[in-house]
């Protein structure tokens, strides 16, 4: 009882203050943000390296190669397929601008703390399938850190978007895409497109009962979808 009386307030304010974004991904000209931060590797075979980033090649959101170097003042070049996940700690004004790009009202859901729940700290980067026929991984940026327990969000490469805004010169909040990279568990990346979120949303969500009925009726906004990832991890991840 407990549990689907939390639900249905979930829901309650949800319908009428939910609006929020993603964090936006870097762009190719902002590749400033990651260098000469803390950063730390973890390989595919396990390894873990730590250090600063002193060059980097991010192509259509691709990150295709970093060097690293490491506390110890040795460098290392690391092609994409040699990494897993990549961490960098995030600078006070991208921090800032992931902020901004989140909005408020999240905050508010369920009476969440987003700021608790989202991880602004670091700016990370996965080793993931990408939407192409080759279905060849390559290393992205996470959307969703913090409510990606269940989905991860990235960046979709060929997304066209609208106009961004900056942050202290920093131009990393971006604009609104109109298509993201979806990966659910361990199955193929999903292309979720503006005009097409209404049926992504059945696929997306259909195992869980408790959200299906609860947004029965419901317009499946694509603007609100940051809004039902969070929903789906909080309260159907269990």
């Amino acid at each position: 009882m407990k549990f689907i009386l939390s639900f249905f307030v979930l829901i309650s304010i949800y319908t009428t203050t939910f609006s929020q974004e993603f964090i936006t991904e870097i762009d190719d000209r902002d590749i400033g943000v990651i260098l000469r931060s803390p950063s730390t590797v973890v390989l595919q075979s396990g390894d873990t390296l730590k250090g600063e980033i002193g060059s980097a090649s991010l192509t259509n959101g691709y990150l295709k190669t970093i060097t690293l170097k490491m506390d110890d003042g040795s460098k290392r070049k690391l092609q994409a397929a040699e990494m897993s996940t990549l961490w960098v700690k995030a600078s006070k004004s991208a921090k800032g601008a992931m902020k901004n790009e989140a909005g408020n009202s999240i905050s508010r859901l369920a009476k969440a703390n987003f700021d608790e729940i989202i991880n602004r700290e670091y700016i990370i980067f996965e080793h993931a399938l990408r939407a192409t026929k080759k279905d060849k991984p390559a290393m992205m940026q996470l959307l969703n850190p913090g409510f990606d327990h269940a989905i991860k969000v990235y960046a979709d490469p060929n997304a066209k978007e609208t106009e961004g805004i900056s942050f202290e010169g920093i131009s990393i909040t971006g604009g609104k895409n109109k298509s993201y990279l979806f990966v659910k568990g361990n199955s193929k990346v999903v292309i979720v497109k503006k005009g097409s979120y209404k049926k992504n949303f059945d696929d997306l969500y259909g195992d869980c009962q408790e959200m299906m009925i609860n947004f029965e009726g419901e317009k499946k906004k694509f603007d609100d979808m940051a809004g039902h990832v969070f929903v789906y991890d909080q309260i159907c991840n269990k």
